[in-house]
């Protein structure tokens, strides 16, 4: 489910960039082996199909496990019919509203989840399970693999699994705790702070960018140093996150990839919308953008009823069909962040003229200068959130609004009357730990609620 090929969005051309052993088709299409007996794990083969198994587990976190006709994790399915990051944190955000008719999607909508909100417990174990799989895959591929000093494989896994902490702190409350299993039982974690799951991201991609598999320019080492990127940005360390992203190539995109059949290799974010259950609703709670009326390239779509049908929505086309990609990371971000780190220098004109030169790849009209600190920030949070959407950053943006910029939540995040039903938003900025983690002795809830 992995794919990295050379790409421009927009109406820029797409070309395809070979990896090293998998076809250009990408992994969907790869002959190596995906189903090994227990037995026989700890083995070059044994090795290979966890990675397999932690990018589709990644996959499914990330882009949603999404069930049409159930309950958020109510079923046990593989993902237990989680939502996925991108869609649960950009409901919480302004990217998505819930035109359909499950009520755990509202509650998170109107920023008032629960800890036994339904979904969320599916949505956090989605995202350990994506980062244990992807850190015990790199343990099995040194262990056992071919040829360990020249896998890719590896720095490959340590990346997915930063990706994986950084969505728990993207997405959660400070104090996730992160347990693991330790001679088949449980060895409960300590809550860590939103700064220490971060930092333990930063680990991972460190540790990934010391493999002698990979130099700047590899896609891998592209893949890597975005995350590392993104970790360091939501740490505030803007000079630091620039230099991380700043050998990434022009071509670079690595995309989980999905397929029609069967239904778990689906891409979770197209039948969410296809079915009505999530939508865009413009200006969302009067701070949200407006996503449907600037009709911008980069978030086209349509309206319709949502799956109450009685609600009038509107439903982004960005990911056409079962079958389409989703980014993880990509040259477009890389440039977003230094950006970024000009715009905390003052330097609006190489910030804005940085941001320009993606426009014109993508046949957008230029962006005059911002005369201040307050519009240059307007207006680089605007750009990533076009460039970036339903991609699963939005949500960690508003929180950095708050945090980083000294921004008041009611005035980031939806406010006041929401849009349907007269009820009102709440104040929440993240999602609670879920009431799951109660049996935990360490500390199975929040220790503060703030950005």
């Amino acid at each position: 489910m992995r794919r990295s090929h050379s790409t421009r969005r927009g109406s820029a051309v797409t070309a395809t960039l070979l990896m090293v052993g998998a076809a250009a088709c990408g992994i969907l299409d790869t002959q190596q082996p995906n189903i090994v007996d227990a037995g026989e794990l700890d083995t070059p083969a044994g090795a290979a199909t966890k990675r397999l198994g932690a990018i589709s587990t990644f996959t499914l976190a990330k882009d949603g496990d999404f069930n049409p006709v159930a309950i958020p994790g109510s079923d046990d399915t593989f993902n237990d019919n989680s939502d996925g990051h991108i869609l649960l944190s950009g409901t919480l955000a302004d990217e998505f509203v819930n035109p359909g008719f499950i009520p755990s999607r509202t509650e998170v909508d109107l920023r008032l989840a629960q800890e036994n909100t339904a979904g969320l417990a599916a949505l956090f174990q989605s995202l350990h399970r994506a980062r244990s799989a992807a850190e015990d895959a790199a343990v099995s591929l040194q262990q056992f693999g071919a040829e360990p000093a020249t896998d890719t494989g590896i720095p490959e896994m340590l990346a997915l699994a930063g990706f994986s902490y950084i969505f728990l702190g993207e997405d959660f409350c400070s104090g996730v705790p992160v347990s693991r299993i330790v001679n088949d039982t449980i060895a409960y974690g300590q809550p860590l702070t939103t700064a220490q799951i971060f930092d333990t991201a930063i680990v991972r991609f460190n540790l990934a960018l010391t493999h002698p598999s990979i130099a700047p320019g590899d896609p891998i080492h592209s893949l890597v140093s975005v995350g590392l990127g993104r970790a360091l940005l939501n740490q505030g360390l803007f000079p630091e996150a620039a230099a991380a992203v700043a050998a990434v190539p022009v071509d670079f995109v690595y995309e989980t990839e999905h397929a029609t059949t069967p239904a778990a290799l689906h891409n979770g974010v197209f039948e969410a919308f296809s079915n009505g259950n999530f939508g865009v609703f413009d200006q969302e709670g009067v701070n949200g953008l407006d996503y449907v009326s600037a009709a911008d390239l980069r978030v086209e779509g349509d309206s319709g009823l949502g799956a109450d049908n009685n609600t009038e929505s509107w439903f982004p086309s960005k990911y056409p069909s079962f079958e389409s990609s989703i980014p993880t990371a990509d040259y477009l971000e890389a440039q977003l962040i230094i950006a970024e780190s000009e715009l905390q220098t003052g330097g609006f004109a190489a910030m804005t003229q940085r941001l320009n030169d993606l426009r014109a790849a993508a046949g957008l009209d230029d962006l005059a200068q911002p005369g201040d600190l307050v519009e240059a920030t307007d207006l680089l949070f605007r750009e990533r959130a076009f460039w970036l959407f339903a991609t699963g950053h939005r949500l960690g943006d508003l929180r950095r609004l708050i945090r980083q910029y000294g921004r008041d939540a009611e005035t980031v995040f939806p406010t006041g009357d929401y849009y349907k039903g007269g009820l009102t938003y709440g104040s929440a900025v993240n999602l609670p730990i879920p009431r799951r983690e109660g049996n935990n002795p360490n500390g199975g809830e929040c220790l503060d609620r703030s950005a």
